[in-house]
């Protein structure tokens, strides 16, 4: 045996040294300079990162709202002109309030508004309403009683199922802004935002059209009403920064609707009154409507998008204040305000998260590096020693010296065991391939006994199911006598539903038999199993198109071969099946393969579920 000297162990442990070295200072170099580069970058970008970031958000979030109003606004007009042109073609009759109150409540089914209503110049009223809960009431007044508004609970249809309530003491509808204001212009308009009389915490605005007959002779008018709480929904749940606000505003600065929790109006002895921006609780708001008008003096001189910036308590805000009209009077301001101290906390949060990140894997990388290139080494060199003692220094070295002490011993103790590895996996074949031959002949019997088990299941279930079969066969002929008593029946379902169990039973029975012979015999190769499990379960779902395809094929059969097919399948008698399956013309193939195949696996409760869906079908008609 072989011992290496002092001078031999001397010698690996230098170049293990200054292999350490060779694999520790470049990986430690790179992560520094990937690292000193990171942050200097980070650092560098950070601000010019924030007013990107707020510009863009901006602009995404005033996108969003304009869509949403257009969207929402534009329902209204689409409703009213619906109707309106019903009622031009007479599909609509306006004196026909019952006829009214459906098509409202089919409208307001389909249409997320709040209100759909009609008032003729007589002050009679009808419309349907939304209620809080989602539930859609008819509101009513008829004369004589026009101070009166019945109000009734309705189905799905829009019927009105039951009288809910009688508002008593309304207003005249005639007086209401949605009525007046259109009768005044005597063209589609927007009503001021206005409260409803029974509920004035609920501020909407309508969509009026006037409705006139052939003579300009005033009939009504037709209107959509949309809750504004709605829109200070959508602003609320709008990804904004955590202080920033959007709100809505007239031009003469009353606030429409807003991303704050604040209501938009306060309520004062059930009167509603509309909250101005300077009265607003949120300093945000207020300190934003202040800017505005001291730089454009009023807010109707804004007619562009506007980019702006100013400051509260030495903060930056940026705003965005983008007006939006549409083609029938709405003139609104989109306004949001976002403080730069949203971004730049969240700045200078990345900021020292990335140094401490930085300096942790700084750290984490120089001792990774340390210990990797020990473990290295140690490893190269254990492996040498330990392939040296295998070895015993009997073989020839075949492998050139590459100028590294570790890799030369490395690969002197590989070419060593070369030969003994050779050796090793020529025994070791020999015993794989006495293995496989044993796991083979172990699994020609497994699949010989899992064949004998699955041919013993089939044949058992066919021999069950032929009796099963007769038994609901007659239960079934007697299911329509009807001088059977109450009593006598009860028993019959009874029989049949426990001879169904028991068939379906004996049938996925012999499923488990197909599947179990199926499986045994394709074994060998996985796609051709998986490809057949995707066919059965594809079958279990055309299984039903199919029985209707059956059906009008059996209705082109003679009526006494039908009896006579019913009364073969309900005594189980299959012979008498197959002749007269031989009876099917050739164009009707596909019902003579079915009540073959049927026939053959002895399921006589198919081929009379076919015949009663053909006699269902032949009752409907």
């Amino acid at each position: 045996m072989q011992v290496d000297s002092p001078r031999h162990l001397s010698h690996s442990s230098v170049q293990g040294i200054s292999l350490r070295l060779i694999l520790v200072v470049p990986f430690v170099l790179q992560i520094l300079i990937a690292v000193g580069i990171t942050g200097w970058l980070s650092l560098r970008h950070g601000q010019q990162a924030v007013n990107d970031l707020a510009m863009q958000l901006r602009i995404k979030t005033s996108e969003q709202v304009v869509h949403h109003l257009q969207d929402q606004l534009i329902l209204p007009y689409q409703i009213n002109q619906l109707n309106l042109d019903a009622i031009h073609a007479g599909l609509l009759d306006l004196q026909n309030f019952h006829e009214l109150g459906r098509t409202f409540h089919f409208q307001m089914q389909v249409f997320g508004v709040g209100y759909i209503n009609f008032a003729n110049s007589k002050g009679e009223f009808i419309g349907v309403e939304r209620l809080d809960n989602g539930r859609l009431v008819i509101n009513e007044t008829r004369l004589p009683r026009l101070s009166d508004m019945a109000i009734y609970q309705t189905d799905a249809q829009g019927n009105r199922v039951a009288l809910e309530d009688v508002a008593i003491d309304e207003p005249p509808v005639v007086e209401e802004d949605w009525y007046a204001d259109a009768v005044q212009a005597k063209i589609p308009v927007w009503s001021r935002i206005y409260q409803w009389d029974d509920k004035p915490e609920i501020l909407s605005i309508s969509s009026s059209y006037p409705v006139y007959d052939q003579n300009e002779r005033l009939l009504g008018v037709i209107g959509v009403d949309v809750v504004l709480s709605s829109l200070s929904s959508f602003l609320q749940n709008l990804q904004l920064s955590p202080s920033g606000e959007i709100f809505i505003t007239e031009r003469n600065g009353l606030l429409v609707a807003s991303s704050d929790a604040e209501l938009p109006f306060t309520v004062d002895a059930e009167e509603a009154y509309r909250m101005h921006l300077f009265h607003s609780k949120n300093p945000l708001i207020r300190e934003t409507a202040a800017h505005l008008l001291y730089r454009f003096g009023d807010l109707a001189e804004i007619q562009t998008t506007e980019q702006l910036q100013f400051t509260i308590n030495g903060q930056k805000q940026f705003i965005q204040v983008t007006p939006w009209q549409d083609r029938h009077g709405l003139d609104w301001l989109v306004v949001i305000v976002v403080p730069e101290s949203d971004f730049m906390e969240q700045i200078h949060a990345n900021t020292r998260t990335t140094i401490l990140l930085c300096l942790l894997s700084l750290g984490i990388a120089i001792l990774l590096g340390l210990m990797t290139s020990r473990w290295i080494s140690q490893r190269i060199q254990y492996l040498v020693t330990v392939s040296k003692k295998i070895a015993n220094g009997q073989l020839d070295q075949t492998i050139e010296k590459n100028g590294i002490r570790e890799l030369e011993d490395l690969s002197q103790s590989f070419n060593q065991m070369a030969i003994q590895l050779r050796a090793s996996f020529t025994e070791l074949e020999d015993r794989i391939a006495q293995r496989t031959a044993a796991l083979l002949e172990a699994k020609t019997v497994a699949e010989s006994a899992n064949r004998a088990k699955s041919e013993f299941l089939k044949n058992m279930s066919h021999e069950l199911r032929t009796p099963l079969n007769a038994i609901l066969g007659i239960a079934q002929t007697f299911e329509n006598n009807s001088s059977l008593t109450q009593e006598e029946l009860e028993y019959l379902t009874v029989l049949n539903r426990n001879a169904r169990r028991l068939l379906a039973l004996i049938n996925d029975l012999l499923e488990i038999a197909k599947i179990g012979m199926h499986e045994a015999l394709s074994e060998k190769n996985q796609f051709d199993r998986d490809l057949n499990l995707r066919f059965v379960h594809q079958g279990r779902r055309e299984e039903e198109s199919l029985d209707h395809r059956l059906c009008l094929y059996l209705v082109q059969m003679p009526l006494e071969w039908i009896l006579l097919l019913k009364q073969a399948a309900i005594k189980g008698f299959d012979r008498e099946i197959l002749q007269l399956v031989n009876q099917v013309p050739v164009d009707l193939e596909p019902l003579a393969a079915s009540l073959t195949t049927w026939a053959r696996d002895f399921r006589f409760d198919k081929v009379v579920e076919l015949i009663q869906q053909f006699e269902e079908m032949d009752s409907s008609f």
